[in-house]
């Protein structure tokens, strides 16, 4: 059994799951699969199989859809965002329902990433060649085209087409310049990069929400598949020390101190360290 090391405890049965599912080199993991797996913590009775064939009827009825197109991948995206009607859902963009794959396939609403997992799923279906990229604060596809032309999309905006200066402009506009453009951001990411960071975005709209359960489910996984990362490891600790979690808390904590004694919050968790044992030691 895998255990989350750092509070020597085994894991349920849906963070098991999900270990099994991204305990392997990143290329061998199935996105599909891995992205509704992850989700059983807030779907416990989610059928994956369902969803899972849900993904192969669509790319069985898109691949008779673009297979005399000059330019699959574009048809691909007038098919799911013309046709279908999947959109980005820009007046509830923190609903929780837009990061969770099974919820996309029902309610054809998402943000960025998440209907770019979907645009990859059906494309790695069709025979469409694309790549997800992670540009900072918006993700996109990246679609090789016959030719060997390399063209971006958004799928969040219906499948636009972008130029790599379009992205540059779209980075620069999302950090109000802050953040200078580099090559890097346009490289293809690894399904376990595009599940990590669906599981930030989850982190920051529960945490924000106030749903500190939630958020611990979600840095539960991070630790999955980032073992030992220091700050999920403060962070998973703190939310149990929210949740009554105490011992749990503290063993979490003192192992980031353990790995990062120089952190520039090391005196604030020694000080949360010595109330949540005080804490726990008055309950005994």
């Amino acid at each position: 059994m895998v255990t989350l090391c750092m509070a020597s405890t085994p894991l349920d049965a849906a963070l098991e799951a999900f270990a099994q599912e991204v305990n392997r080199p990143a290329e061998a993991i199935n996105l599909a699969r891995a992205a509704l797996v992850m989700g059983q913590f807030e779907y416990p009775d989610l059928d994956v199989a369902a969803y899972l064939d849900r993904l192969d009827y669509l790319a069985e009825i898109a691949g008779r859809t673009i297979a005399s197109a000059d330019l699959p991948a574009l048809m691909l995206a007038q098919f799911l965002f013309d046709k279908l009607g999947f959109t980005g859902d820009s007046e509830n963009y923190t609903d929780p329902r837009n990061s969770f794959l099974n919820e996309v396939l029902e309610r054809r609403l998402g943000i960025p990433i998440s209907l770019s997992v979907l645009f990859l799923e059906v494309a790695q279906r069709t025979g469409v060649r694309a790549e997800g990229v992670g540009l900072p604060g918006h993700f996109i596809v990246r679609v090789v085209l016959d030719s060997g032309q390399v063209i971006y999309l958004d799928p969040f905006h219906r499948g636009a087409i972008l130029s790599e200066d379009d992205c540059r402009e779209r980075v620069r506009s999302l950090t109000d310049g802050r953040l200078p453009f580099s090559e890097a951001f346009l490289n293809p990411v690894n399904a376990r990069y595009i599940l990590t960071r669906m599981l930030n975005n989850l982190k920051n709209f529960y945490t924000a929400a106030g749903d500190f359960y939630r958020a611990s489910k979600v840095v539960e996984r991070l630790l999955i598949l980032n073992p030992g990362n220091p700050s999920e490891t403060r962070n998973l600790g703190l939310l149990y020390g929210l949740l009554g979690k105490r011992r749990q808390a503290v063993a979490l904590l003192e192992e980031y101190l353990r790995n990062w004694p120089d952190a520039a919050d090391a005196a604030v968790i020694k000080q949360h360290i010595v109330e949540l044992a005080g804490a726990a030691s008055r309950w005994n």
